[in-house]
């Protein structure tokens, strides 16, 4: 897999080390399960925050709709409350680019934003689909005021479809959203965060066809790269990312408590 502040064509090899880390059960620990989802964790010296790993299984949903609600910017400007922007900041190749988001966090926590090389793969009808990303240090989007740079060591979906109108889902990540936070807050993230994620996943897919359908659908750079509107790559913008300097940077929460925090998500439950 492509390491921490690299950027390079993802090779065949990337993608067969993905698809392992998702599919196998070496190493992880189970932590929760409930109907058609299971979650996972995982701990090394990365980060405090834990390697997550889930799985779920949907009977209503086809791998390509999945797959298409993770990939399309527009739509997640839609349906995910905690997204506050996203573009596209250069392409590299027809299945990978380089792009910037940023999350709202709960109040007071300050705001996360993410700079990532993104890839992806999609193998054909009803066969599997392969996404992932890492974070880079791009010269055109240094960290800005207001935000907190985070860092994603690595965040993969595997969509294995079962039927044409049925799927398996795997998503593991590990990230580090940048400062210090209190340790209520690392315990949590597996119990709150994956089971919410996967369930909003679901949700969205479930509306996504009958929305796409009156908002640009031919529009669908991932699957026609002609779209892509950003410029190609230049290579001078690649800069080293620096995890001392990224460190010196980071503010401390690790005071807050948890009933001090306002969430800002009327979509959890």
């Amino acid at each position: 897999m492509l390491n921490l502040g690299e950027v390079r064509l993802p090779t065949d090899k990337d993608y067969e080390n993905i698809r392992e880390l998702c599919e196998s059960d070496q190493g992880w620990t189970i932590d929760f399960t409930k109907n058609n989802l299971k979650i996972w964790t995982k701990q090394n010296e990365l980060s405090p925050f834990k390697m997550i790993r889930a799985w779920a299984e949907f009977s209503d949903v086809s791998a390509t709709v999945i797959y298409n609600v993770i990939q399309d910017d527009e739509y997640r400007r839609h349906w995910d409350t905690k997204l506050d922007s996203c573009h596209d900041i250069c392409y590299i190749t027809p299945c990978s680019n380089i792009g910037y988001y940023a999350i709202k966090s709960p109040k007071p926590f300050k705001n996360r934003d993410f700079v990532t090389q993104q890839c992806w793969l999609d193998l054909g009808p009803n066969k599997d689909k392969i996404l992932f990303n890492h974070s880079v240090n791009h010269a055109k989007c240094p960290p800005k005021k207001g935000y907190v740079r985070g860092l994603s060591f690595i965040t993969a979906t595997v969509i294995k479809p079962t039927s044409p109108k049925s799927c398996i889902l795997y998503y593991v990540t590990q990230s580090d959203p940048g400062g210090s936070f209190p340790v209520w807050v690392v315990n949590s993230a597996t119990r709150v965060f994956a089971p919410k994620f996967m369930k909003k996943i679901y949700k969205a897919s479930l509306k996504y066809e009958k929305w796409k359908a009156k908002h640009n659908p031919g529009f669908m750079p991932w699957v026609n790269p002609d779209q892509f509107s950003v410029a190609r790559i230049d290579w001078n913008d690649i800069q080293p990312l620096d995890l001392g300097q990224f460190k010196k940077n980071q503010i401390d929460e690790s005071q807050i408590a948890e009933n001090q925090v306002q969430e800002n998500d009327a979509d959890d439950d």
